[in-house]
């Protein structure tokens, strides 16, 4: 083993240059979604079947699957990159990777979060730690620290870095998710001009859209650079769900369901977490519009039994249980919620996140899915200032203040007028918002203003 300076000047540990240019490469294909990361990851052992860093990357990988099974694995991992370590005489920098996986692994995402952020201190153009700091910011629900980690980082890159396209994109993302739609979209386009591939950068602008009401103008976004965004792994599916929302949102549910069946759910058995997060809260808000779903909730249950004992991200059992409960797996929907009551004691991070809001989403769900309209509001409305900390975007989020709103309406019309007049402020370009807002107005005797409410709902969809 020898010290190798590979991309960007880092040094790794390792036998050959060979594996160092392969590690920098899997980096590179991580950051794009590449469906090769890990045909990459694997070339890179071919090289060096005992480099630190490629083990504490290889359990990175099994712990972005955010299953309990691939924890399991992730350990493994862990245990061989501890030899290594202790085997050779590890960088720093290394050593705080190590660390961070040790953290990740028992489960403490702070912890884990921390590391990465002490090696970007040092090591600015580290993409790795900078990209699986803003995956840990993003599932504690932190824009603004998923803005301020690239923001730190961002001076000390420069025009023609291979990978400069990614960090404008997490930038770009942090922006958005902090509220500054502006400049997120700025950050975000120039990402996309360099790489049209980089679906995160993609994504980034089609949030602000989303957020903007700008439905229209996000359908023709996201659609017109399909071909090349078309071209990376399962987030791609992310993509499409993104370009069902804008239809959503227009009433256009034939195009909802196209999208839906040709490409959100069209790889479920993978078992990718994202897709049964897209699939499911798409398949929840339809039924809030009124629109029927057919079977396809039953077609999310087998992938979802498999996770009846996960906690990895909270935010996605959320997505898991919402397929449980209206696929009719009580039982199994009954385990999870068991399992998330315990968990919930266990002071790990994610026990936190579900402690604070966790398990009353879960109790309002169950009482949604049982008819129990006023159980799901005394559930949710009081956590719902701390919902953010499970993690996702403001835009996956909306599925639970849309599950709250929908519930007040039918049982507690002040409490909804209230709801939707903040609703309103904030998406004034959101049709079904409208439309709540005026069936409470008038149920609450103003339908002067009910009938304004109603006329700016035709107003919209004729504007589509």
């Amino acid at each position: 083993m020898s010290l190798i300076t590979g991309r960007y000047g880092l040094s790794y540990t390792a036998a050959t240059p060979e594996a160092v240019a392969a590690f920098d490469d899997t980096v590179s294909s991580y950051l794009g979604f590449g469906r090769d990361i890990g045909d990459r990851l694997k070339g890179v052992f071919g090289h060096d079947p005992d480099m630190p860093m490629a083990h504490i990357a290889k359990g990175y990988f099994f712990k972005l699957f955010g299953s309990a099974v691939m924890a399991e694995r992730a350990k493994k991992a862990l245990a061989k990159a501890e030899t290594l370590a202790a085997e050779n005489q590890i960088t720093p920098r290394e050593t705080a990777h190590l660390d961070a996986l040790r953290a990740w692994c028992a489960e403490d995402l702070d912890g884990a979060t921390a590391a990465w952020e002490s090696v970007l201190i040092e090591h600015p153009k580290d993409a790795f730690a900078l990209r699986l700091a803003h995956f840990n910011h993003f599932y504690d629900g932190e824009g603004r620290l998923m803005r301020d980690s690239v923001a730190r980082v961002l001076p000390e890159w420069a025009e023609g870095d291979p990978d400069l396209g990614f960090v404008l994109g997490m930038y770009a993302f942090g922006l958005e998710e902090a509220g500054d739609y502006a400049a997120a979209e700025r950050f975000g386009r120039r990402a996309v001009e360099i790489n049209p591939a980089d679906a995160w950068s993609v994504h980034a602008v089609a949030h602000v859209m989303e957020m903007q009401g700008r439905h229209g103008e996000g359908i023709r976004w996201v659609a017109g650079l399909e071909d090349s965004w078309a071209t990376t792994n399962n987030f791609r599916f992310h993509l499409y769900w993104h370009r069902a929302l804008y239809h959503l949102e227009r009433y256009e549910f034939d195009q909802v369901f196209a999208l839906y069946d040709r490409h959100v759910a069209c790889d479920i058995e993978s078992d990718m977490y994202l897709d049964v997060c897209n699939a499911a809260s798409l398949l929840w808000r339809l039924e809030l519009y009124g629109v029927g779903v057919g079977k396809r909730w039953s077609d999310l249950a087998e992938v979802s039994l498999k996770h009846v004992e996960d906690h990895e991200l909270i935010f996605v059992v959320m997505h898991y249980l919402m397929v449980l409960l209206k696929s009719g797996e009580r039982e199994a929907a009954g385990k999870l919620s068991t399992h998330l009551r315990s968990y919930a004691d266990s002071g790990v991070s994610q026990g936190r996140v579900t402690a604070a809001c966790g398990l009353a989403t879960a109790t309002a769900m169950e009482a949604l899915v049982d008819g129990d309209a006023g159980g799901a509001v005394a559930a949710l409305y009081p956590v719902r200032s701390e919902m953010y900390r499970m993690g996702g975007s403001h835009a996956q989020r909306d599925v639970w203040e849309e599950m709250l709103v929908d519930a007040a309406v039918r049982t507690d019309p002040v409490l909804a007028r209230a709801l939707l007049a903040e609703r309103t402020a904030a998406k004034p370009l959101n049709a079904w918002g409208w439309s709540k807002y005026a069936d409470v107005l008038e149920a609450t005797s103003t339908s002067d203003k009910s009938a304004t409410a109603r006329a700016r709902v035709k107003d919209l969809l004729a504007a589509v």
